[in-house]
């Protein structure tokens, strides 16, 4: 048995065979394009079908699609006669056959990944055989060296593998956008106290941030109890507060509990007291009046125990399809170290970490939401798993715990009544602003009962402080 490869001069004798191609696929991809023509933003460019008749049936959808005329049989069949094309395509039955060709349009996505490829194969099969030809007349070619021919073919075959045919990354021109650049400052020359983003509900911290910018994600990192969740919701409470979309995904807490945590903060109630029912009028009466006024906000509050970031993400991008005109979202995942993804990374939880960060900063960038994530801290007071929390963040918020520098407090003999109060001081640390000033402390004080934080504007203390550590 002769298991001796083929010679040279019977593979090139092989080549003389069919070029890839998939009429099936081809005609499956025009079918749901004139079932669907709002898919032609993601099918192939009509140069990649392989049989003319359907390049040319796809020009003319995708023609027909971008001038925003109608799509059907119909039309298409009569603008193909009108271009004394009809003939070229098969008839009209031709067009007919293709509008119900494939039943199910929901396959488009598999039949276009077929497309593109035997389209690949055909571009590659091309360099490959110039390649061929530009080595056979290699004796013709003065002053080239054999090296030179071959990396001539590399060039060639690397500019196939690289042209799939698809359009250039989409982008603005940098005139338009030094003139937004422009707009945003007259704006805020115009309206003195304005921020380019959505409102926290704290005036001194969209001072230093600019409010919740759109496409960004902020960080909040702190110890487990010092309140990350809290300032997450109550800048969600904010936002919704505005008339802004909002979406809470939890994973640690109930539904219902984050429902009675968003009550208890805007209305100022004692937690325990509406967990027992036992309110005061007071309380009552802020209670009517927090569930007529939240029921109104456009929020939704997402179990996500089990999800993945990436499922969230989708979520999310559906979400901000749906948004009117004017209106923005603003989200938060709940909380890093508790969030799953479908990244194989075979127990490197490192690297997840970076893939879910990474993965939420994309996301906020092509849905123009601005993403909130709190995150666990170690006890050197680092992001917990991954330094790429940090380097994916926009914003990155420290809580720290004041320390107490008062003699008064180390005398266990004589407690200081306002301990508890003290207890509560947290200082707000902007490790990291994209865009704006760094290492800002705010001081601030947690109600837990409230689960929101108030700035503390007092004569002892400060409300900013750059240099009080």
């Amino acid at each position: 048995m002769n298991n001796a490869p083929p010679s040279t001069e019977e593979l090139l004798a092989s080549l003389n065979l069919a070029l890839p191609f998939s009429d099936e696929a081809e005609k499956g991809v025009l079918s749901c394009l004139m079932q669907h023509p709002a898919r032609c933003d993601e099918a192939p460019a009509p140069e990649m079908y392989y049989h003319e008749a359907n390049r040319t049936v796809a020009a003319l959808v995708m023609a027909f699609y971008g001038a925003g005329k109608p799509v059907d049989p119909v039309t298409i069949t009569h603008a193909l006669r009108d271009r004394n094309l009809l003939d070229k395509v098969g008839g009209a039955a031709a067009v007919s056959e293709l509008f119900a060709f494939v039943p199910i349009p929901s396959h488009f996505a598999h039949y276009a990944a077929i497309v593109r490829e035997k389209f690949s194969f055909r571009q590659m099969i091309g360099a490959l055989a110039a390649g061929i030809a530009h080595l056979q007349a290699f004796q013709g070619i003065e002053g080239e060296s054999a090296a030179d021919a071959l990396q001539h073919c590399q060039k060639l075959v690397c500019e196939a593998v690289n042209d799939d045919g698809s359009p250039d990354i989409e982008c603005r021109p940098i005139g338009e956008l030094l003139n937004e650049v422009i707009e945003r400052a007259e704006h805020g020359l115009a309206n003195p106290g304005s921020i380019p983003g959505v409102t926290t509900g704290i005036v001194e911290i969209d001072e230093i941030m600019g409010g919740m910018e759109s496409g960004c994600l902020t960080i909040i990192a702190a110890s487990s109890s010092d309140g990350k969740s809290s300032l997450a919701r109550q800048m969600l409470e904010a936002a919704a507060d505005a008339g802004h979309a909002v979406a809470d995904y939890t994973y640690e807490m109930q539904p219902v509990m984050e429902a009675r945590r968003l009550l208890c903060s805007q209305g100022r109630i004692d937690s325990t007291s509406l967990k027992r029912g036992m309110l005061t009028r007071g309380e009552q009466q802020a209670l009517a009046v927090q569930m007529r006024k939240i029921q109104k906000w456009d929020i939704a509050i997402v179990d996500v125990a089990g999800k993945t970031i990436e499922q969230i993400c989708r979520d999310l991008s559906r979400r901000a399809k749906r948004l009117p005109h004017g209106k923005k979202l603003v989200a938060c995942i709940d909380y890093i170290q508790l969030c799953k993804t479908s990244l194989a990374s075979k127990g490197n939880r490192e690297r997840e970490v970076a893939h879910i960060t990474a993965t939420a900063k994309q996301c906020a960038k092509m849905t123009g939401a601005h993403i909130i994530m709190p995150s666990q801290v170690n006890k050197e007071g680092e992001v917990r798993e991954s330094m790429a929390i940090e380097q994916d963040a926009d914003t990155l918020i420290q809580i720290l715990k004041v320390k107490e520098q008062s003699a008064k407090r180390q005398a266990w003999k004589q407690p200081d009544p306002d301990e508890a109060l003290k207890d509560d001081r947290r200082d707000l640390f902007w490790k990291k602003v994209r865009d704006g000033e760094r290492f800002k402390k705010l001081r601030v004080r947690l109600v837990g009962r409230h689960f929101r934080f108030e700035v503390i504007r007092d004569s002892e203390t400060a409300a900013m402080y750059p240099d009080d550590n």
